[in-house]
């Protein structure tokens, strides 16, 4: 009885907000539009105050440590914070409105359209959105903090307790695909194959970027996977995997897969997911939709990609 009453009221969360939503789709012919039009409009306002952008500038935003955002060097010909306000603004227009059904993939199904007017609500709200710049402090590429907290059981405790929710750390040397100053020597050896001058120079000169490392191209779908862990979700490979799924479909594949028919298989792939009614339609219960996505192999998605991945 009392799993009955749990299951009925998840129902009845589930439908209220469906409505919730439709209410905002029949109040205005595109009200997400409007509002992520309004969106990208504030963060291209902050862009003079880059890197001292503080909370009651709205949208609220914090750029902080990103002086050699985003590859480890320093830039001249740009102003490093501003360039990730820049690249924060077009992933968020592309993810939202492709969330939203205005991307070049057409219609997902409306439980991807309620996460963008959750990722919206976030962003307009009141509370400081912080985005935080390391170099060579984690073997992450960035990191997100999840609104219920990070144990000190995680592996990047050190580095998330730095920030609060709502925040992304993102390692720079990672970013720019260079090779981490903080391994030892039989690792440069062994691994790298580095010659004795090839280790010294990396510790005190330049360092390396190795061609085996990854070097992120698009840093706009990276930013716009990193604040979807802000809405709760998680990386699973038992049940749909929001961050990886928004990033696959909305921005094209992979930014690890360099085959651009490839890309657009998974890209197609992602999307037809992102629309199955019957796996998004049991949203709101784990364990039927879980079954789901198992049922129809939508697990594989993950590891076939994995197997494609240039470097």
């Amino acid at each position: 009885m009392r799993e009955d009453r749990r299951h009925a009221v998840s129902v009845a969360v589930w439908l209220v907000l469906l409505l919730s939503l439709s209410s905002h789709v029949f109040a205005s012919p595109d009200p997400l539009q409007e509002r992520r039009s309004g969106l990208i409009g504030a963060l291209q306002h902050l862009r003079g105050m880059a890197g001292k952008v503080a909370a009651g500038h709205a949208p609220h935003i914090e750029v902080r440590g990103c002086d050699r955002y985003p590859d480890g060097h320093v830039q001249h010909d740009v102003d490093p914070a501003q360039l990730l306000l820049d690249e924060l603004a077009g992933g968020l227009d592309t993810g939202l409105a492709c969330l939203s059904g205005q991307g070049p993939m057409g219609r997902l199904h409306p439980y991807h359209e309620y996460q963008a007017h959750r990722l919206l609500s976030l962003f307009e709200s009141s509370r400081a959105k912080t985005f935080h710049c390391v170099d060579d402090s984690m073997f992450a590429t960035a990191v997100a903090t999840p609104p219920g907290g990070t144990h000190i059981d995680d592996p990047l405790y050190q580095q998330l307790r730095q920030v609060r929710f709502p925040a992304v750390i993102l390692d720079t040397y990672r970013l720019g695909g260079l090779l981490s100053r903080r391994l030892d020597d039989r690792a440069y050896r062994d691994f790298f194959h580095l010659a004795e001058d090839q280790i010294f120079e990396h510790r005190n000169g330049q360092p390396l970027r190795l061609p085996s490392l990854h070097r992120y191209r698009d840093r706009r779908a990276l930013l716009f996977h990193e604040v979807v862990h802000w809405l709760g979700h998680e990386h699973s490979a038992v049940r749909p995997d929001l961050a990886h799924l928004y990033e696959t479909c909305c921005f094209g594949g992979s930014d690890y897969i360099h085959d651009d028919a490839l890309n657009r298989r998974y890209q197609r792939q992602a999307c037809d997911i992102l629309a199955d009614d019957e796996l998004w339609s049991v949203a709101y219960n784990p364990y039927r939709q879980m079954r789901v996505w198992h049922h129809k192999a939508y697990d594989r998605l993950k590891p076939d990609m994995r197997a494609d991945y240039t470097d």
